[in-house]
């Protein structure tokens, strides 16, 4: 059975349809079946065909989980930018994934390209929290532009940053989530080192 968290509104984005698409080519390129992405992913075989025909929305781990599997970039998920430049990302041209379910914006700061590290821009909405861990097993900076973070890991550790701190770590094999501890929206640059150029 769907939960409601699970849903889309009534309106549903295009970018949702879009996404949708972009999964189900990444799967059947690699010739996984449902069945065998839910078993491999955790994510239910009835969510993911919902997510695949942009009936629903996916929460950052999962989708986490799904590129991971699928050995693809989450800049190859979402459509080219209008300006391709190898050096340059504008402002008003930055890809963007929406999260709606967690009230979450990743936006891809980093232009395409054979780059070692991958930058992103995160904007979460008062209170918003990821649902679930994400997996990522390369080194990661986050600096905290505006609001308080909370960056909770799967095997207990736990670090607090307000605007203006910055960390580096690595998650760990079980992954870790933001959580939104202010009021107000909160926005953080994630930088992720790749261990080697894609």
């Amino acid at each position: 059975m769907i939960e409601l968290s699970e849903r889309l509104p009534e309106t549903h984005a295009p970018h949702d349809a879009e996404l949708g698409v972009a999964l189900r080519r990444a799967r059947n390129a690699r010739g996984l079946s449902l069945a065998q992405v839910a078993e491999a992913t955790g994510v239910s075989r009835s969510l993911l065909s919902l997510i695949e025909t942009g009936r629903s929305d996916i929460t950052v781990g999962r989708l986490s989980r799904l590129a991971g599997l699928y050995d693809i970039r989450l800049a190859d998920l979402v459509p080219e930018p209008r300006h391709p430049d190898p050096l340059v990302v504008r402002a008003d041209d930055r890809r963007v994934m929406h999260y709606e379910a967690e009230g979450i914006d990743v936006e891809i700061l980093t232009p395409e390209g054979p780059h070692a590290m991958q930058a992103l821009l995160t904007t979460m909405s008062p209170k918003a929290a990821m649902k679930d861990f994400i997996i990522q097993p390369n080194e990661i900076f986050t600096v905290v532009l505006e609001g308080k973070v909370r960056t909770e890991f799967a095997d207990g550790r736990e670090i607090v940053l307000d605007a203006g701190d910055s960390a580096a770590y690595v998650s760990g094999e079980s992954g870790h989530r933001h959580t939104n501890l202010s009021n107000k929206t909160t926005r953080m640059v994630v930088v992720i080192r790749r261990p080697r150029p894609r």
